[in-house]
């Protein structure tokens, strides 16, 4: 056996222990649990058919997480992917940030979905911090290729998908999110920052996205599209990150 090459498993697969690292990213599936803590409500929007935010949230996040662990195993390589919460639970909006910190992060990726009593309104549409952001432009780059990989994914399962940009969070419902703080983040005295975004993914309260993600026959397979292609999206760009 030459002296470079890695011995395979029996299974003929690389030992982990051999792969080279993609980094880290940390998902934060918005919501959960039953009281509102640390600024953090436990649901806010509910589907058509009747399934709260706080489940889809974790249930899309799971499913990217394990697309992420399995292309990047198809790359020869490993990922780490943390999830600030993997059950019904809440937990406050400065702790969600603080597992950024303190797994050092590359990438922050917070998951929400819309809702408004207007069941004709649909759209993706994802934030990026604008005042005080010490890295302002990495993370409008970032929010931008994670919108247009989400906005692509959902154009092809349905044409009438519409885009509602990559917008500051100063345009966001509650004109500023907190949840990208930069200080919460450790990104103060960090010199490789965490970029981070937050993507409000369609309007569940809309009849036709809850048949595409949510009710219909398809559903399931849409969500690993979506989520599959974004894991792909965040893998490439993993890649270019200095």
């Amino acid at each position: 056996m030459s002296a470079n090459r890695v011995p395979l498993t029996p299974s003929g697969s690389i030992p982990a222990a051999a792969l080279a690292t993609l980094r880290t990213i940390v998902l934060d599936p918005g919501h959960g649990g039953t009281t509102t803590v640390g600024g953090s409500r436990p649901n806010n929007a509910t589907s058509f058919s009747g399934v709260k935010e706080k489940k889809l949230t974790l249930d899309f996040c799971m499913v990217l997480r394990d697309s992420l662990q399995k292309l990047a195993q198809q790359k020869n390589k490993q990922i780490k992917v943390v999830l600030t919460r993997t059950e019904d639970v809440n937990i406050g909006i400065a702790q969600r940030s603080k597992v950024a910190a303190t797994h050092k992060a590359d990438l922050f990726l917070a998951l929400h979905f819309n809702g408004l009593d207007n069941p004709a309104v649909r759209g993706v549409e994802t934030f990026f911090k604008e005042n005080g952001n010490l890295n302002l432009a990495d993370d409008k780059d970032f929010a931008t290729k994670v919108n247009k990989s989400l906005f692509a994914s959902l154009k092809s399962i349905d044409a009438q998908a519409k885009n509602r940009g990559v917008k500051p969070d100063t345009a966001s419902g509650p004109g500023s999110l907190p949840l990208l703080r930069d200080d919460r983040l450790g990104n103060v005295n960090r010199p490789k920052k965490c970029r981070a975004c937050y993507i409000e993914l369609e309007f569940i309260t809309n009849k036709r996205v809850d048949e595409l993600l949510i009710s219909g026959p398809n559903a399931s397979q849409n969500v690993r599209t979506v989520m599959g292609n974004l894991a792909s999206t965040l893998i490439d760009y993993l890649e270019t990150i200095p």
